[in-house]
């Protein structure tokens, strides 16, 4: 396929994030182990506890009580690209040198939870292991009976014996094999991407073929003026993805009765890169519709954007503290007016996952734009060697806009790409697009 042209017309799009609660972290390995004394009864119940929100994973697990067994899907397996009812979760026991039959759980209908029981011998070493399939899925091998592994979760448990919880963040699910931790189930035809980035960037799960990116960002020598205005120089930027689609940020995320069917708002984002720089534009609010408000205390519930990037591309379950960022920029200073670097009021956020990050890494400036036929802008200049993004390499990539129509909490958040219906591109990089920088000529 072809470049795509380069447009050279404005609008929009802008998104925040949502800083929700941490959930808690438990340290260690991908594989848990949780010890625990022996005693002389025959059969004891385990339990182990999931935090649990409206996007975790969530539930509890119990061995040797009956039905004891309960989980919710995980957040990150929602999209529209899989059929929630073609989802589904087992778990594989192992004692031992024993495995036991794995125990498919069932969803009754109406619930959102998934249920079963497993019972072992007391005071036994064990290993519980998750795993959520995705059912029906067409040219697998034979072998797999159509059910195509998207992700799993495994714990140790030493001497059952009695009721032991064991708190489990959502981010020890594993949806990847890497080097350090080789899972070939998680990627049937070995080419690197996880069989849940495979389904969920619309490739196939078992033909080996690369995941290629969305929009590939043009090269352009001269850097634009970071002054929140639209000149010459964004002609020569990249407007439309790499099948010639304008970069709407148009994925409804959150929406308190204020998203109207069908209502094309133009939000949208624009980008170039002189080797050196990234420079994004994302355009807002038209004018006469414009509800600018900056009176929250967090970033995310007055009118900001959202910026999303994962510089390795690894796209993992969970922020990784090592290249994967969500900086959040406000419309408006504390003070009300335009944000803008340089400022003693200037307003910069990171997410709550997110590698702290700093406004040296930054230039940018915004502009309210009140006059007809404009629209609000965020213009924005990112260091790509602070940010750890690569030239000519794929890296991950979303924009999204938040907001605020009547102040205090914000009302609606868009994306670019997220396309689940959920704002939690915060919590799991794996929402994010796919981006590359066009090389020098």
């Amino acid at each position: 396929m072809g470049r795509p042209t380069r447009q050279q017309t404005m609008t929009t799009d802008a998104q925040a994030r949502a800083s929700h609660h941490e959930l808690r972290t438990a340290a260690g390995t991908q594989r848990r182990t949780v010890g625990m004394g022996r005693c002389a009864c025959l059969l004891l119940p385990l339990s182990l506890l999931t935090a649990c929100d409206s996007a975790s994973s969530g539930g509890q697990l119990q061995v040797n009580e009956p039905a004891g067994l309960e989980l919710y899907r995980p957040g990150f397996l929602q999209s529209r690209k899989i059929d929630d009812t073609r989802v589904e979760a087992r778990v594989r026991v192992d004692v031992g040198d024993v495995e036991y039959p794995v125990v498919q759980l069932a969803s009754p209908a109406g619930d959102t939870s998934w249920r079963g029981e497993v019972q072992v011998p007391q005071g036994s070493d064990v290993t519980l292991t998750v795993d959520w399939v995705e059912t029906g899925v067409e040219d697998l091998p034979a072998e797999l009976g159509g059910e195509l592994l998207l992700a799993n979760y495994s714990v140790d448990i030493s001497g059952i014996n009695s009721n032991r919880a064991v708190d489990v963040d959502i981010s020890e699910y594993v949806i990847e094999s890497t080097e350090e931790d080789p899972r070939p189930e998680l990627d049937l035809d070995g080419d690197g991407f996880g069989n849940l980035r495979e389904r969920l960037e619309g490739t196939g799960p078992n033909d080996a073929d690369q995941i290629p990116p969305e929009v590939v960002i043009a090269y352009h020598p001269r850097a634009p003026r970071i002054d929140g205005s639209y000149d010459s120089i964004w002609n020569n930027a990249q407007f439309v993805d790499e099948a010639d689609n304008d970069l709407f940020i148009n994925q409804v995320l959150i929406d308190k009765g204020v998203v109207q069917p069908g209502e094309d708002r133009r939000y949208r984002w624009g980008a170039m890169h002189d080797g050196e720089f990234l420079y994004l534009m994302v355009f807002g609010e038209k004018f006469g519709e414009q509800t600018p408000f900056g009176d929250s205390d967090l970033a995310y519930e007055d009118d900001a954007i959202d910026i999303f990037w994962d510089g390795n591309n690894s796209k993992g379950a969970s922020y990784d503290g090592v290249d994967d960022y969500h900086a959040i920029i406000p419309l408006l200073t504390s003070q009300g007016a335009a944000n803008a670097t340089g400022r003693a009021d200037t307003r910069l956020d990171s997410g709550d996952r997110s590698i702290p990050v700093d406004v040296s890494m930054f230039e940018f400036a915004v502009c309210l734009c009140n006059a007809p036929e404009q629209q609000q802008v965020y213009e924005v200049k990112l260091d790509l060697q602070a940010a750890n993004i690569p030239v000519d390499e794929p890296f991950g990539l979303d924009i999204q806009l938040n907001n605020d129509v009547d102040g205090g909490d914000r009302d609606a958040k868009w994306a670019w790409h997220n396309d689940s219906g959920q704002d939690d591109t915060w919590r799991f990089p794996v929402r994010m697009g796919t981006a590359r920088l066009e090389p020098a000529p």
